[in-house]
């Protein structure tokens, strides 16, 4: 599977595809870890290394919000059943639940309409004030907007949503190069697009929305490097736990495992078999676990450089996930 998976990888830089692609495979028998390609062409071809900081689109739902929700759910610091305006009074429906935002079924949205020529007080107000597509519960919509409001309730319970994952998810892993608005050379981070207001984008949060929400955001905004999402990785296949500290409780992989709303469990895409889980962002990253057969993948690429125009990755990750979930 590895084999196949890395000549897989390597056949969509040579098409073009991607500039290239860092990704780990994790086993019982070990990890191993590829960097194959540049960063990008002409100024920006560089070979990858380890030390490279990916713009994680939509996976930060995952490594940050959806854990953090989780823990507070363990702790019985909130509830599924609770309303989104339990912690947020000024929100327009008392309907949603934050079970139906953790499965897209809240009735919202996918996003905002124009949220590109507003900014960040426009913004918020039409997140507050936005009208529902469906009954919460109907239909399932993968939609930014049921992240953004979980960020702000984590940022209502614990004071700050970036400081509220440093200190129970980054810290107790040791993922030290993760994080919303990282204080790096900005040579570390591979670019994104190039923006003809924003000019080209790098170590700034690519996603516009995050961008106007001061890259601090539940659905978008975290950067992280191949090892600290290996190492991620690693404690949700050892159900919770890593090198001795326990960052999730063993009860949240049997939610994982009760709930199917369409593809869609709490948080995350569901694969054909019962304990297989993914998630993609919209720059190109993609996480997935196998519980039963205890592998793990990583792939961190940016494959909207230089523009979002070449869309083949999104096609070729299909791809690398059957690779690696299908026996």
């Amino acid at each position: 599977m590895l084999r196949k998976i890395e000549d897989y990888i390597d056949s969509c830089i040579q098409n073009g595809d991607i500039y290239g692609a860092s990704f780990s495979l994790i086993t019982p028998r070990g990890i191993d870890q590829y960097y194959h390609g540049k960063q990008g062409r002409d100024e920006f071809a560089l070979g990858l290394d380890p030390a490279m900081l990916y713009d994680l689109a939509s996976v930060t739902k995952v490594v940050a919000t959806t854990t953090r929700i989780f823990q507070l759910l363990s702790d019985h610091t909130i509830r599924l059943h609770d309303s989104v305006t339990r912690f947020l009074p000024g929100f327009t429906h008392p309907e949603i639940t934050i079970k139906n935002l953790l499965l897209h079924n809240s009735g919202l949205p996918a996003d905002i309409e124009h949220s590109d020529r507003m900014n960040r007080e426009d913004l918020i107000t039409a997140i507050y004030d936005c009208e529902l597509e469906h009954e919460p519960g109907q239909a399932t919509v993968y939609s930014d907007l049921g992240y953004i409001l979980l960020g702000w309730i984590i940022r209502t319970v614990d004071g700050s949503l970036a400081r509220s994952v440093q200190d129970h998810i980054l810290y107790p892993l040791a993922m030290t190069n993760t994080g919303y608005n990282l204080n790096r050379p900005k040579v570390r981070f591979v670019p994104t697009e190039f923006d003809l207001r924003r000019g080209q984008i790098q170590g700034q949060v690519h996603d516009y929305k995050a961008f106007l929400l001061n890259g601090e955001s539940g659905h978008a905004g975290l950067f992280s490097t191949l090892t600290d999402l290996t190492v991620f990785t690693e404690m949700m296949l050892n159900f919770g736990a890593y090198q001795g500290k326990r960052v999730l409780d063993e009860n949240v992989f049997d939610w994982l495992g009760a709930y199917d709303e369409n593809g869609r469990t709490l948080g995350w895409e569901r694969y054909a078999g019962q304990h297989q889980y993914y998630h993609t962002g919209y720059t190109g990253p993609m996480i997935a676990f196998d519980l039963d057969r205890q592998l793990g993948l990583v792939v961190l690429t940016n494959r909207v450089y230089p523009t979002r125009e070449n869309t083949a990755w999104n096609r070729d990750r299909k791809e690398v996930l059957d690779l690696f979930f299908k026996k």
